[in-house]
């Protein structure tokens, strides 16, 4: 079992959440309207795709104004068997990191746009041995009024399973956060919407923390090119959650609640409505 403070995802919860519609309510990866064999949030394993983050509505009425989307691609990354909740070490599983080279393509939401790069743990791309990948997006200087709906456009590769692993998906959790007003007064429940399951050290009010909801895709097996080994059975899937620590070091933006942040130039690519980062 993972041990960490404050962890209140609540699968039950964010079951009821999906098969009810809810999600639509909520900033999370865009289902895909024409989905194959898979679900509409699948991504099948060592692909490349574009994805569209969904901003369906504002802070309480306020405009969103900057936003901040952080990967669960570091060391600290939290990895679990989703049945049993077993901690697993992720490299046991998959080559590569849960999203490699996510790069956000320009759009007319937001007139900055940074990546932000860390350490990550070691993947080869293009047969030259990697060390540091996309930790977060940062959007800001922006304006999307309540009641429009706003689609942050980006790519990224997904993992492959190894060979020996028994894990048949692996389903993607990431943190956003809509920023709409520079207030600190914790009674504005209109300065920030923050997507991500359970409560951190900096983001610690329920009010506008999404408790129980986690924005996510799943990375799927190949199962036909990709086969399970013999004694696997049916195999099982893994959950990767950005750590507290990747959270509340990569989702503050500098100038909005909960304070800090780093501005959209923490280690990042990027600028005036530019962008950067790995090709795959």
């Amino acid at each position: 079992m993972i041990n960490r403070k404050g962890y209140l995802v609540i699968i039950t919860m964010i079951g009821t959440m999906i098969t009810s519609g809810n999600v639509l309510a909520h900033t999370t990866v865009m289902s895909k309207n024409t989905p194959t064999n898979y679900n509409s949030r699948d991504e099948l394993e060592g692909t490349t795709g574009l994805n569209n983050f969904s901003i369906p509505h504002g802070c309480d009425g306020q405009p969103v104004r900057a936003m901040s989307i952080v990967f669960p691609n570091g060391a600290d990354s939290l990895a679990e068997r989703t049945d049993t909740k077993e901690s697993v070490t992720l490299s046991d599983h998959i080559t590569g990191n849960a999203v490699m080279g996510a790069s956000p393509a320009v759009n007319s939401l937001f007139k900055k746009i940074n990546i932000l790069v860390g350490t990550v743990p070691s993947f080869i791309s293009h047969g030259e041995e990697k060390t540091e990948d996309t930790r977060a997006f940062v959007f800001t200087n922006g304006s999307l009024r309540d009641g429009f709906t706003g689609l942050i456009p980006w790519r990224a590769t997904f993992p492959a399973f190894k060979s020996d692993s028994c894990a048949t998906a692996l389903t993607v959790y990431i943190a956003i956060a809509n920023y709409c007003t520079k207030s600190k007064n914790e009674n504005d429940n209109d300065r920030a919407d923050i997507w991500m399951g359970r409560l951190t050290e900096k983001f610690n009010d329920p009010d506008v923390v999404s408790v129980g909801f986690w924005p996510y895709l799943r990375v799927v097996r190949d199962l036909e090119k990709n086969p399970l080994p013999e004694g696997c059975g049916e195999g099982f899937e893994i959950s990767v959650y950005p750590s507290d620590e990747a959270i509340d070091e990569f989702l503050p933006i500098t100038g909005y609640w909960p304070g800090g942040g780093n501005g959209g130039n923490h280690g990042g690519h990027g600028g005036d409505g530019g962008h950067g980062g790995h090709n795959h």
